[in-house]
């Protein structure tokens, strides 16, 4: 029976070209980089002027909407029309909204990025697996004076009571009483490297670069 071995696979020369050019000439020439650092600032300046105005376009849409409202970059919505925002509401980045179930958002909540809400959910009990085409609408209403961290999810039929904190990560499954400050389990620690092999390859300053090929000093 024939033994296959790992073969050794060198550095694509796409990579060591990028290496060298920037970690060896441009980093000593970084005044000539201006046109392109001013082009590049000047792009994403209109491209968050854009969203900001695509943005207060949707705000016309909701059911209700305060003052002082603001949602930056990336915002998608359905059933925006079931959406009620009070006054100095603020909704971060890359927002996902699913409210065709009725979503209410309180006074001086502010949400951080990559929030994921959902008053909606498929019937898992009808006449399809896994699912059906029928919906369920619950809906959610967060209070006023929330402050909601990145990353957390919140599924159909939560309250979350006014003057609340929601950690990072979060997924919300159940109603949160006001004032209370909520977050994730303990981290758990799933298992641990290959010491001898760390230390191995930290001798030999052995480390990857794009997209893993090995880094020459």
């Amino acid at each position: 029976m024939k033994r296959h071995s790992k073969k050794s696979v060198g550095t694509p020369i796409g990579c060591r070209i990028v290496e060298v050019l920037f970690d060896q000439y441009l980093s000593r020439m970084r005044w000539a980089l201006w046109p392109f650092y001013m082009t590049v600032m000047l792009w994403a300046g209109c491209s968050r002027m854009i969203w900001l105005c695509r943005n207060e376009y949707i705000k016309r849409k909701f059911a209700s909407c305060g003052k002082g409202v603001r949602i930056y970059g990336r915002f998608q919505i359905t059933g925006s029309n079931r959406l009620s925002l009070g006054n100095n509401v603020h909704i971060n980045e890359n927002a996902f909204i699913r409210a065709e179930g009725g979503l209410e958002i309180g006074d001086n909540t502010h949400i951080a990025r990559n929030i994921v809400i959902y008053t909606m959910n498929h019937n898992y009990k009808g006449n399809c697996l896994p699912y059906d085409q029928q919906l369920e609408y619950r809906p959610v209403r967060i209070g006023k004076n929330v402050w909601i961290g990145i990353n957390v999810t919140i599924i159909p039929g939560v309250t979350i009571g006014d003057g609340a904190v929601i950690g990072m990560g979060c997924v919300v499954s159940k109603d949160v009483p006001p004032l209370s400050i909520v977050g994730m389990k303990h981290q758990i620690r799933l298992k641990e490297r290959d010491r001898v092999h760390y230390l191995e390859l930290e001798k030999a300053r052995c480390y990857g670069g794009m997209c893993g090929y090995r880094m020459h000093s």
